[in-house]
């Protein structure tokens, strides 16, 4: 009998599977990296037992929380690498990245600690400040506002640098500036600039994201902004994030039944018993897969 699905423990809880739209990496979905070698021999008496041994299914289901009592690994490699790059770095770092379905949030933003391990950072607990949504160009407005809040911080247009001034300009003006989020520009913007005052030539302006409900439900890539810095601890419901990416011919398999899942939402399987040990013990390292906006359980068997 196939062994029963191990439990997890709800934590970290994200929109039900029926409501995602998106998971993989378009990059990593395309790649055509070469087939892994497969050869094996057997000596005589060996032969029964190799065949049965042989015949290897890997299971992909989607959860409806990040696990937080088992390895989970961090796929696809733009999302680990981020996270990898973010490590003790000077300033936050940033990334973009495809996704096979349009519309849907990243959830990695949701997670404030984990533990992360690989080979590119130090085994440990890290506190995660991290930022991310939808990619599409960003546009922005400007409102004259007929009294100043109190308190408010008023920004003068004119002492802004040069990118900010002419993006605060066209926003009074008649222009349409745009940004992506996750740029330093992008960044300001999201920040400082929509909700904010601003001062030109006398008169008080409040900025503002112009909404653009068709750019966000048809973006087809998520953006990040953020770091990882080191702790003491983690919480007990931290998550365990491997960063170290799959072989190739795991990978592939691995992207093959995510885009066959983002067809029906359904649980997938295929056949693995083509590819070597190493790409199996690989699959078997961690129990559960954090993509861009879903978690999966991994059974190999």
């Amino acid at each position: 009998m196939p062994p029963s699905r191990r439990s997890f423990v709800s934590a970290l809880a994200f929109p039900a599977v029926a409501g995602l739209a998106g998971c993989l990496s378009d990059t990593d979905a395309r790649a055509t990296d070469a087939a892994d070698s497969t050869g094996s021999s057997t000596t005589p008496g060996s032969t029964a037992s190799a065949t049965a041994d042989s015949a290897f299914t890997l299971r992909l289901a989607a959860l409806e929380s990040i696990p937080t009592d088992a390895p989970v690994r961090v796929h696809p490699r733009a999302l680990a690498r981020f996270l990898a790059r973010g490590v003790d770095a000077e300033e936050a770092v940033r990334t973009h990245d495809g996704i096979l379905l349009e519309g849907s949030r990243p959830i990695l933003p949701r997670i404030d600690a984990a533990r992360l391990s690989g080979e590119r950072v130090d085994d440990g607990p890290y506190t995660l400040d991290l930022t991310g949504g939808l990619r599409y160009r960003w546009l922005f407005g400007a409102t004259p506002v007929e009294s100043t809040p109190e308190n408010a911080t008023v920004i003068d247009v004119d002492e802004l640098p040069t990118a900010r001034r002419d993006l605060a300009l066209a926003a009074i003006g008649d222009g349409r500036p745009q940004a992506y989020p996750e740029t330093p520009l992008g960044t300001w913007a999201r920040r400082t600039f929509v909700g904010g005052c601003l001062r030109h030539e006398g008169t008080v302006y409040r900025g503002r994201e112009v909404q653009q409900t068709d750019a966000a439900f048809f973006a087809d890539e998520v953006w990040y902004v953020g770091r990882a810095t080191p702790r003491t601890d983690a919480p007990a419901d931290a998550p365990h994030l491997l960063l170290d990416p799959l072989p190739d011919g795991a990978r592939r398999a691995v992207d093959g039944l995510l885009s066959t899942w983002a067809d029906s939402r359904d649980p997938v399987e295929t056949d693995v018993s083509d590819l070597d040990q190493s790409a199996r013990t690989a699959l078997r390292d961690a129990e559960a897969l954090l993509t861009h906006v879903a978690a999966f359980e991994v059974i190999v068997e």
